[in-house]
């Protein structure tokens, strides 16, 4: 008996045969094929982030930002100058929070906390100056998206007098970010290449920024900086001095660290490998100026 007549008009030949015990899982098994056949789809960025509603305490706009399932996260190696990294996603982009609305913008975990008084220099300083953007919503943030939220906050914090440590750990981001961009960079063409350079000019402005303002956030301010404790912002300088062709200032910072008590086992035996990549830069230095 044909249980489907009737519905050939649909484009149902009528042929078909019905059973409804079957069971799907052993049809398939029955006709070869693993019940595990397909192929894991690979993570992509989008599905480590969620919308996370915030009221900006500026101007009271409601509004949706993109922050990050931090329990899906996988962490790798971190860069040299203990820059974060994760498996499938740059967790850099999505560390600040930015109003469309007014402009103010500042790291996540700071975005809320405002005194009247700040909130009174964020207006005069930033607010009165923004022109808001219309943007549609996207499943990511692209380098350059990341790169102006970034510089909002900086501007942001120069408003409302931010300790320096704070001010630092923005430049250091931004440099961070500028960074990874340059690596996903084209350099064919004359133009592609102009454009890179200018990027890396622009890594090496912010990059100098972060380094002479924790230098000197060590001698103005307590510890922790901005969250940094004194040993891991020192391991950290130690490897942005190197950077800088500032030997005697990476070999301050080094002997800090072997000496110290408070240093971390971890942190302690980083350091010692630093010793030679100091003594390695500056017999380079020594043997290039005598050419």
């Amino acid at each position: 008996m044909n249980l489907f007549a009737g519905l050939e008009k649909f484009g149902f030949s009528g042929e078909e045969k019905l059973d409804i015990t079957k069971d799907e899982k052993t049809a398939k098994r029955q006709a070869g094929e693993s019940p595990q056949a397909s192929v894991k789809k690979e993570p992509e960025e989008k599905d480590f982030l969620l919308d996370k509603k915030i009221k900006c305490p500026v101007c009271d706009n409601n509004f949706v930002t993109k922050q990050l399932k931090s329990g899906k996260l996988r962490r790798l190696t971190p860069d040299s100058d203990l820059r974060p990294n994760f498996a499938h996603i740059d967790t850099v982009k999505y560390g600040v929070t930015a109003c469309p609305k007014c402009g103010y913008a500042a790291f996540n975990k700071s975005f809320e906390h405002l005194s009247s008084t700040q909130i009174r220099l964020i207006k005069e300083g930033v607010s009165s100056k923004f022109t808001p953007v219309e943007e549609k919503m996207e499943d990511t943030y692209s380098y350059e998206k990341a790169l102006e939220r970034f510089k909002l906050a900086l501007v942001s914090a120069l408003s409302r007098r931010a300790k320096l440590s704070e001010k630092s750990y923005l430049c250091l981001n931004i440099a961070w970010l500028i960074r990874s961009q340059i690596a996903t960079m084209p350099e064919g063409t004359d133009e592609e290449k102009a454009k890179k350079k200018a990027k890396i000019n622009e890594y090496t402005g912010f990059y100098r920024q972060a380094y002479d303002g924790f230098i000197k956030a060590m001698s103005s301010e307590m510890p922790p900086y901005y969250g940094l404790q004194t040993s891991t912002l020192e391991y950290m300088l130690s490897n942005m001095a190197i950077y800088f062709k500032e030997y005697d200032t990476a070999t301050k910072l080094v002997g800090n660290l072997i000496s110290s008590a408070a240093t971390p086992a971890r942190i302690k035996d980083k350091a010692l490998d630093l010793k030679d990549k100091i003594a390695e830069g500056k017999k380079a230095a020594k043997e290039s100026s005598k050419q």
